[in-house]
């Protein structure tokens, strides 16, 4: 049955449609911010524009861009040291810029403008003139960018050049015509991906749109000359310089396929030289189709190509040395390794492979100082844990820490890095023995993020807390984890998180909010107690007002096993002390370990908002709001967690509502349940298994597990390995049960129609509400044309708020 475009009350229309905060970009050398003015809200035409949908990627063919771009309206500049702001006018002919890109080191950076009312993309540069003023001067080029599988453009490594994809010259203007037939339609793909290839047709398409050229712009002069290599075009996957500035690193598609998305077709890996034609072939590699369906299998070919950027022109890959074997099956010695191949510039050729390292587990991470020294990282899958070691520049190991990444409280944080003169990223060491850990610092208080510097000078190491987010007004602290283990003097219930470390290694960049008060940016001196003042740098405005009184705890109760859960409770301003009607809303996630699992997770103190996505606006109409209520599902040793995937929920929420409802703010007759894909599919579980929920909202998800059976969500076994799990988590097998409860939710079900999520095709939601009207459940399915996974279009969000609205009516 069609229908027009809803809206919701006026309340939540103001709510729904908030201004958007501005997008903020650092400049390289950290004096500089650049704002743009995001847009509001997308309207559906934008949506419903041609798009191409091809080898998992989908794109606008007429602007060679990814498909439902919008564009920032507005741009301005500010110094950090002194808030003094310039508004750069956009060009007269823009309907708005996007892809902001900074030099190196100089202060100048390069954005596209789109053409009023025109299928054209032009490219500018803003430069800082000796007067103080920024200026902006257009970048002419005779070949059109190409943004399809990426940002055209990326400054070379001295950013005194800047590379840029474009289509090639006399390049036809239309892809092929489509044949009459495209004959049998082939399906050998087994993953659950949206848009792979289907037939030639297809194929020729994705040619005809990824054929690129490379030009190479001179950022002084901005004329261009073509990289020799790519003449006539090329199927560019990526490209990254040397850090001498002489080389590219070019991975090119060669091989297609049916089955897997373009991230695994077959390349080339090439070398170029930017003043000749000279090519070395570093590896041509087949299309990676085989890789095991284990979270810690990987491809048993070469991957992960980059410079040492330490070095002037030499390679470092990754090779699996267990044919890419999941972790759990056995094998004797390392399992994976990083190689290095170097280029000898006099004779244009590459050494052979010499192995830098290897690992026990699966190589995951590796980052360099600019003094040569590294951190690298592996992991395995099944228990879920973690090393970091030290890599000294002769191979050698040094373990930093051993530990499960689920265990938000013990995280050591993650080292700090800083963009170098040639472009590279690198760890920051104030001297050779020592690096910058940034982390949330979770804790039983919540979230608060850290700055530590960890000295490695000694075979024990040893961590020194140099700041941390400011420490709330009520709970007990540990003096070990505060600035310089001793017991903050000021105490304010605030979030506060570090955004990055200043090149003086001396003052921060935070970010401060509370409750009621929106985000915005300080500068800030690193000293023990906080003995200056952090210096205000934005000054945003509340984006809500309308959510001005709203009280919002951070809960903590327990499940019936024992397992310690959250939530974050909102409570309507002016609350009276009555029962309210309560909405649950929740995203259920797996663990190996129960301690982990019963961890506190964010923070009380975060400013109160709420996007479209978010449950919150009902507590300005007057409801209670459980958000983000603990599920957990736990499955410690060689237990699986979803083999009781249904029980813990089960247990979780009837947790959630015990507590809400002892706590006198919850009426236990008027609750309703709700969430978001993953949350979709935990609402239909609670709905057929509890008479708990008189109403439930499930957006966007997967109802039957038998349509995604080579895994899904954390779950790494096919529906061959654990059959009994899929079925019984598949709540499409339950609606008979559903049906039968003491008490029967009714179920409101929206879904993107042109999802492209794995697993949540629309299907999904189609085929269970045709199963629960068959059952005579109260249901309703609400498709919301042209939308994806995540809602972007005004006229569907206030939809989905007007039908939001309209389902749980009844209960207030």
């Amino acid at each position: 049955m069609g229908s027009s475009y809803k809206e919701p009350s006026d309340l939540l229309k103001r709510l729904f449609l908030p201004p958007k905060d501005p997008s903020l970009t650092l400049s390289s050398d950290y004096q500089w911010l650049v704002i743009t003015q995001e847009p509001p809200l997308p309207s559906i035409e934008l949506l419903a524009k041609p798009e191409e949908k091809l080898a998992g990627i989908r794109f606008d063919p007429a602007l060679f861009t990814p498909s439902q771009l919008d564009w920032c309206t507005s741009l301005a500049v500010q110094r950090m040291a002194t808030g003094e702001k310039q508004t750069i006018d956009l060009p007269g002919n823009s309907e708005g810029i996007r892809y902001i890109r900074f030099h190196p080191t100089k202060p100048y950076f390069v954005f596209t403008s789109k053409v009023k009312d025109e299928l054209v993309l032009e490219l500018y540069k803003s430069e800082l003139l000796d007067d103080g003023k920024w200026v902006i001067n257009k970048i002419a080029l005779d070949q059109r960018m190409n943004f399809v599988y990426g940002c055209a453009y990326q400054f070379a490594s001295d950013g005194d050049e800047l590379l840029v994809k474009v289509v090639p010259k006399a390049w036809p203007g239309q892809p092929p015509e489509e044949p009459t037939t495209t004959g049998p339609a082939i399906q050998v793909h087994w993953l659950s991906t949206e848009d792979l290839l289907k037939n030639e047709y297809d194929e020729a398409k994705l040619r005809h749109f990824l054929t690129t050229e490379v030009l190479c712009v001179d950022t002084k002069k901005l004329n261009a000359k073509l990289v020799k290599q790519s003449a006539g075009g090329c199927l560019i996957k990526s490209l990254q310089t040397s850090p001498c500035g002489s080389f590219l690193l070019a991975q090119l598609t060669t091989k297609f396929s049916y089955s897997v998305p373009i991230s695994r077709f077959g390349k080339d890996v090439q070398i170029w030289a930017l003043d000749s034609d000279a090519t070395i072939e570093v590896a041509s590699l087949p299309v990676d189709d085989e890789i095991p369906l284990s979270y810690d299998a990987c491809s048993r070919h070469p991957r992960s190509f980059h410079f040492h950027p330490c070095e002037e022109h030499t390679i470092i890959f990754a090779k699996a040395l267990d044919g890419g074997a999941s972790l759990s099956e056995s094998f004797e010695g390392e399992r994976d390794a990083l190689y290095t191949r170097t280029l000898d510039d006099s004779s244009f050729t590459l050494s052979d492979a010499v192995k830098l390292v290897g690992f026990d587990w699966r190589y995951s991470d590796l980052e360099f100082a600019e003094s040569g020294m590294a951190i690298v990282e592996e992991y395995r899958w099944k228990d879920r844990m973690e090393r970091n070691f030290i890599l000294e520049s002769d191979g050698s190991k040094r373990l930093l820490w051993e530990r499960s990444w689920e265990d938000r409280y013990t995280a050591p944080g993650t080292p700090l890095t800083r963009r170098g003169a040639r472009g590279q990223y690198f760890i920051v060491q104030p001297s050779p023995t020592s690096i910058y850990l940034k982390g949330p610092g979770a804790s039983e208080a919540g979230d608060r993020p850290f700055l530590d510097l960890l000295d490695f000078s000694a075979e024990e190491t040893k961590t020194t807390r140099l700041w941390r987010c400011i420490a709330p007004l009520e709970g007990e602290l540990d003096a070990t984890k505060e600035v310089d283990s001793l017991m903050p003097t000021e105490r304010k219930d605030m979030y506060e998180n570090l955004i990055c470390l200043m090149p003086d290694n001396g003052s921060i960049m935070i970010s401060r909010e509370s409750k009621t008060e929106p985000r915005n940016y300080y500068l800030s001196k690193l000293t023990t107690q906080r003995k200056s003042e952090a210096v205000q740098i934005t000054h945003f405005e509340h984006p809500q007002p309308d959510l001005l009184g709203i009280k919002k705890e951070l809960v903590q109760y327990k499940r019936d096993d024992g397992v310690e859960l959250t939530a974050n409770l909102y409570l309507p301003a002016n609350y009276d002390g009555a029962a309210r009607p309560t909405l649950f809303w929740a995203y259920p996630r797996e663990f190996k370990d129960a301690k982990s699992a019963g961890q506190v997770k964010g923070s009380k103190h975060r400013f109160v908002s709420a996007s479209w996505a978010s449950p919150v606006h009902w507590a300005a109409k007057g409801w209670t709001i459980m958000d983000d209520f603990s599920l957990p599902v736990v499955g410690e040793g060689d237990a699986q967690p979803n083999d009781t995937f249904v029980q813990q929920i089960v247990s979780g929420a009837k947790a959630a509502v015990e507590y809400a409802t002892s706590r006198g703010v919850c009426d236990p007759s008027r609750c309703a349940v709700g969430g978001h894909s993953y949350g979709s599919f935990m609402t239909a579980h609670l709905l057929s298994h509890t008479s708990l929920f008189a109403a439930g909202i499930g957006r966007s998800g997967a109802f039957n597990r038998t349509l995604t059976p080579m895994s899904f969500q954390s779950e790494d076994r096919s529906i061959w390995e654990a059959q009994d799990t899929y079925i019984t988590l598949s709540p499409l097998m339950h609606v008979k049960k559903y049906s039968e409860q003491d008490r029967v939710g009714k179920m409101l079900l929206i879904h993107g129609e042109a999802d492209q999520n794995s697993g949540t095709y629309p299907m999904q939601s189609e085929r269970y509400f045709a199963a629960l009207k068959a059952f005579g459940i109260e249901s309703k399915l609400v498709t919301l044309p042209h939308e994806r996974h995540s809602y972007r279009a005004k006229e569907s969000i206030l939809h989905m708020a007007w039908e939001q609205e309209e389902w749980l009516k009844g209960l207030e």
